[in-house]
This record gives C-alpha cells, structure tokens and sequence, in this order.
C-alpha cells in the first residue's frame, strides 16, 4: 500500500530540520556574576572559558526535529494509495466492452455475432463483478459507465447498431482506458468485439496503457469474407450543342471473392434509373466501370450508382451530387488603343469551360462603381493601371469586400515604370529575350489552388511555353510570388487586400510577346486564375462520413435533414456552425423551414478503407499498444483529492505535532543544561571563592 502526497511540493520543507541543529550546535553558557565587596586585595589573574562545540540536549533537539517533520508531512497532505487490482488475478474484475460499430461490422451474421459475443462476456461475469460498455468506430461513446447491473449492460449492448463510418481501435481503447482510470482501484480488461479489420489500426502507435489495464480481441467473424464495393465516382461535363452530356464512371474494389464474379450496376439521376452495365470483375483489385453519356439536367443533380448487393450491403450504393452549372461575370477592362484581336485569346480562355461558366463583360476604368461591380466574379485589368477617384474608391471596396482583380502586366506598365499602392509588385520596364528563344517558367507553387490542374506533371507542363518579352517587378513587402520565370524575375504574384485579393501576371497573355496562348496549359492556367480571383472553390462531388458540413454565415436559421429523415439545427461552435455527417446518402440543408428549395444537397459516403475487410490476428492488436509506466498518471487530481479527504491523515499529524511542541516546551524550561567549565591562568597559586 504505497504512500503518495497531494501536495508533494511542501516535502522541501525537511530543509527546515537544519534550524534546531544550528541552534543547539551555537548555543553559549551565561556566566553568573557574584557580588564582592572590594577588589583592590585580589590579584588579577585572566581565565578562559570552554565553549562546548558539541551537542548536549539530544532528546530536546530530537523533538524539536521531530515537531517540524510532522508540520511538513501534514502540509504535504498524505495518503495511501489503495493497491491496484489485478485484472486477472482475484478480487472483483472491471470489464470494459468495447464494441466495433463500423460499417464493416454490417456484414451478413457477422453483426449477430458480435452481439452473442459481448452477451456472453457479461453473462460470465460474477455478481460483483463490474463491466462497462463502449460502443466505437472513427469516435467512441461510453453507453454504459462502469457498473455492477449487467442487466444495464445488457440492454446498453442491444441498442448499438452499425454505422456508415469507418474503424478506428484506438478510439475504443481510448475511452476503455478513461473509464477504468475513473474506478478508485486501478487495473481492468477491455474486451474489444470486432471483425479484426486491418485498415482500422491506424493510431494504435501512439496509444499507451498502464500496466494492469489487458487488452482482449474477441473475433465476431469466424472466417474471411470476399467483398465488392463502390469507392467512387467520376463525374465529367461533356459539353454539347444545345445542352450538355454527363459521364459518370464507378470505380469498384473487390478483395477475397476467390473467383470472377457478374454484378449489374445501375446509374440513378434525380430518383430515375438513367443506365445500366453488366460487367464481370476480378478477384481482387480496383475496376472502372463507364456508363455511357446522357442529357444533364437542369439544376442541381443527384447521382446514384448500386451494384449487385452481397454480404456488405453498406458499399453497394454510392451518391454524388453535380452542382448546377452557374454563370459567373468575369469584368475585363482593356487599353483604350488596344486593338480588337489582342484580347482575343484572353476572352476566348476565359468563356470556355463550365462549371461554372464565365462570361466576359468589356468596360473601361472609369465606368466603375459599386452596381456594376456588385455581382461581378472577378475583375480582369488587361496592362491598364488601376483607375483612380470614385471609380478606384469602388474598385478597392470591391476588393476588400472579397473581390478579386487580376492586372496582366504588359508593355504598356512595363514600359513606364508602373507601381500602385495596390500592386503586389513594382513594374520596372521591359525584359527582352527574343535572342534566347524567349523565357520560360522556371518554377511554380504547385501546391497553390492556381496551380491545381498542374500537379500532376509538375512545371514541365508550364515550361512548354516561351516568353520573348515581358515586364520586369519586384515583390512587395506583403506579396506571395506564386511562380516566377526561368531568369528568376516573378511571373505571378499575389496580395491580400481586406477579404480580396489582388493577382498581378507577368506573363503575356497574348500571342505577340510569346507562345504562351498556343499551349495546352493557357486554358487551365488562366480560368484557375480567375477562378482563385474571385474566391470560387470548387464543390466536392461527395464528403465522406465522419466530416462535417460548415454552414455558410449568411444562412440565418439553418436546418438539416438527414438521409433518414432526421431533422436538427447544427450548433454554433467558435463562431461556426457545423452539421457532422454519420450517416450515408444525401443531406439537405435549409434556412427557416425545411420545406422549398434547399440552399444545399450534400452526399456523404463511407470511406473507401472500409470496404477492405482482410482480417488481422487477433494478437495483433494488444501488440500495437504501447506501455504506460506512469502509474501516478492514470489517477486524476479529482481522484487523489477524494482519497486523501477521506482518510485525513494530515490531521492526525498536525495532532501529534502540537502534543511533541507542548513536551519540548517543558523539557527546555526544566531540563539539564551543560555547564562551562573554567579552566585556571597559569601561574595562579588559588582559584576564585
């Protein structure tokens, strides 16, 4: 029964033992004067006295000593610590069930299993014996603190069913492990009911537990189990001549099926069946399945692809939903004497495309202000400096309320010397490399939204264009250079402005100073471009379970209506409100009331990993777990303070400190004290009467 100490900073105090000693080790005897009448008749005769450099009341300094040990230890708040319990030896054991809701659990008899399961583990349990139930997938919830009603336990088990998310061991062992470091006596077994699926150890590396805390697996599957499941679209906009097309592409994975297998698929939109395939797919492996092209409808339009249901019927449906195709204005201002074809790659880029589609509107500089600019996308300069007076007061509070302009830097700022307090760069004349075959791109922040459709083949994708001419600037203090030429001047640079941005490019974007329209890569570079302006991120075709749905600010009552016909309002949280996505399909959000045209339809999906179900050992997995020495640890202050206020040790202490300071007060008014003695001048023929 070890002893511990709540407040163990006061045990410093044992340095105060050293007073007492100090005290007695410098203690003097007094002389006591005698009277005499006259002192002529008497030879003078010097004598020393003895100082005593040793200890003479050692019982007294003994209690002395003793009187501040137990001040100390009463101000350190002792306790004893209960023994901890052992969770396989004897006494009364604390279980904690941790049960895998996972999708993966779904599978045919796999469920019921793991059910009959965790009613054994409670069944054979003692009447005194104490179980916990913990219900776990990506998260974990305590259903059933720990107690010693197994009925409770019982019914706690019943009512867990298996969800749309995916697996996560070490959420379950987690909150095993905070409910058995809550009981006063340490040590317990969590039992974690689960089909073993490998792709839920993740996390288990950084996970530790106390000693006497065992970890079992009880296995619910008896033996492997083949799969095919759905793990994702591809969605493609075809455009076409009136209306355009949509192909849709299911990508399916197959694991243990030990042999070929046919599935039928079939292609939903808007709640119709709008195609069909039969196909046959392999064992194992990833495989795509193309649907051929149909109509897109108007609006916004909700997909769903099914196969052939199997023993895992939670990842045979799969749900997307393309966002209407929206037409977004783009504002281009170009030089007053620029000529009709120098724009023409420009404009040309900028409306092809969908989703969403953008249209150029032509104006000049001084035409600005607050209701032309109010629903524009972006606002392109083409080599024309920033308009100034009621149109540049316009413009800067366009920006600042979350536009975004892009100023194409040409010959025309180049050429003078141009800058602006809302430039991200000074332009400092021309470079001319027609004599080298032009400049190139030299390097790009791939990981920059702009840059997005380049990831894949890296610069080599931009290096293909040549530059002969272009203007030469240097950054701002404030600017983020996006990418710069091959000679190291920037070529793209960016700057906040309020809750916009202002983008300036160097590189021509005509035909006459480079090549650069002529390439592949003009027409993503520069919808991207104008795109990241104007603060447009694209829409996820689907989320997955487990995610949460942030709710734009401007919907003021905001309701969501679940896949299953749940209705709740998301809680504000850090000035956000978020709506958590547990369940698969598609979720409608509304403001007010949830009836009309919802402001958005979101689907959700479960993880791809989930459709793995290859098992594990079941002893891997108290493997994976590390040890946690740090028994003081596993108690929480909250613990140790009701321990120590139970057993009041310190006031005992402070009792026994009071009664050994009353007997030093006796023995030091009436004890024995050492004398000096004297020791006589030499020469001396008497001593002193």
């Amino acid at each position: 029964m070890p002893l511990a100490f709540l407040v163990p900073a006061f045990l410093a105090g044992f340095a105060a033992l050293a007073v007492p000693i100090m005290l007695h080790l410098r203690r003097r005897e007094r002389e006591r004067p005698m009277r005499f009448p006259s002192l002529m008749f008497l030879q003078k005769i010097p004598f020393a006295t003895a100082r005593r450099r040793r200890i003479t009341d050692l019982p007294l300094l003994l209690l002395r000593a003793l009187v501040v040990v137990l001040v100390v230890l009463a101000f350190a708040r002792p306790f004893v610590r209960p023994k901890p319990e052992s969770a396989t030896g004897k006494g009364t054991k604390r279980v904690v069930l941790a049960i895998d809701r996972s999708m993966s659990m779904g599978q045919t008899a796999v469920w019921r299993a793991a059910i009959d399961s965790a009613h054994q583990i409670i069944d054979g349990l003692a009447g005194d014996d104490r179980v916990s139930v913990v219900a776990f997938d990506e998260d974990a919830t305590v259903l059933q603190p720990m107690t010693i009603d197994h009925a409770a336990a019982r019914a706690a088990v019943d009512q867990i069913q298996p969800v749309a998310r995916g697996t996560r061991y070490a959420a379950g062992l987690r909150a095993g492990r905070q409910v058995l470091e809550k009981e006063p006596g340490l040590g317990g077994t969590i039992a974690v009911v689960t089909d073993l699926q490998r792709s839920g150890s993740g996390g288990l590396a950084g996970l530790t537990l106390p000693g006497n805390i065992h970890v079992r697996a009880v296995s619910a599957s008896a033996k492997p189990h083949g799969n095919t499941g759905i793990v994702g679209l591809e969605v493609q906009r075809l455009p076409g001549e009136e209306r355009s097309r949509l192909a849709v592409s299911a990508r399916l994975v197959s694991r243990g099926l030990g042999a070929p297998r046919k599935v039928h698929l079939t292609l939903g939109i808007n709640g119709r069946p709008d195609g069909t395939r039969d196909v046959t797919i392999d064992p194992e492996g990833t495989q795509s399945v193309a649907f051929n092209p149909v109509t897109l409808p108007a609006g916004r339009v909700r997909l769903v692809v099914t196969t052939t249901a199997d023993s895992l019927a939670a990842d045979d449906t799969f749900s997307a939903v393309v966002p209407p195709d929206v037409t977004q204005r783009v504002i281009l201002i170009a030089a007053p004497d620029a000529p009709a074809d120098e724009t023409f790659f420009l404009e040309h880029a900028l409306t092809t495309g969908r989703a969403p589609s953008l249209t150029v509107e032509r104006r000049t500089a001084t035409s600005l202000d607050a209701e032309i600019l109010r629903d524009a996308a972006t606002v392109v300069l083409d080599d024309v400096p920033p308009p100034s007076g009621q149109a540049g007061t316009a413009l800067l509070g366009y920006i600042r309320a979350g536009g975004g302009v892009i100023v194409v830097g040409g010959t025309r700022l180049g050429g003078r010397n141009f800058s602006s307090a809302l430039l991200p760069g000074t332009l400092r004349g021309m470079v001319e490399r027609r004599d080298e075959r032009g400049g190139v791109i030299g390097d790009a922040a791939l990981d920059h939204p702009v840059f997005a459709a380049f990831r894949a083949g890296g610069n080599a994708a931009l290096g293909s264009a040549h530059f002969f001419r272009y203007a030469q600037a240097s950054a701002t203090p404030d600017a983020l250079v996006l990418a710069r030429f091959d000679d190291g001047n920037p070529a793209l640079l960016e700057r906040k402005e309020g809750e916009g941005r202002v983008l300036l490019d160097l590189a021509p974007l005509d035909a006459v100073s480079g090549d650069f329209p002529l390439q592949p890569a003009y027409l993503p570079f520069l919808r991207n471009v104008a795109l990241y302006a104007a603060g447009h991120a694209a829409a996820p075709f689907w989320r997955t379970t487990g995610e949460a749905y942030l709710v734009p600010p401007a919907v003021q009552n905001p309701v969501v209506k679940s896949p299953s016909g749940d209705l709740w309002r998301p809680e504000s949280g850090a000035g956000e409100r978020a709506a958590p996505f547990d369940e698969a399909g598609f979720y409608t959000i509304y403001d007010g009331r949830p009836s009309g045209e919802p402001l958005a339809v979101v689907a959700a999906n479960p993880p791809a990993r989930e459709s793995d179900l290859t098992p594990m050992d079941p002893r891997e997995l108290p493997v994976g777990v590390g040890l946690d020495t740090t028994v003081a640890s596993s108690l929480d202050p909250a613990t140790l303070a009701h321990a120590e206020g139970r057993q009041g040790i310190w006031r005992w202490l402070l009792l026994l400190a009071v009664v050994a300071l009353a007997i030093e007060t006796v023995m030091a008014s009436r004890g024995w004290r050492g004398t000096a003695a004297q020791i006589v001048g030499a020469g001396s023929e008497g001593g002193t009467s």
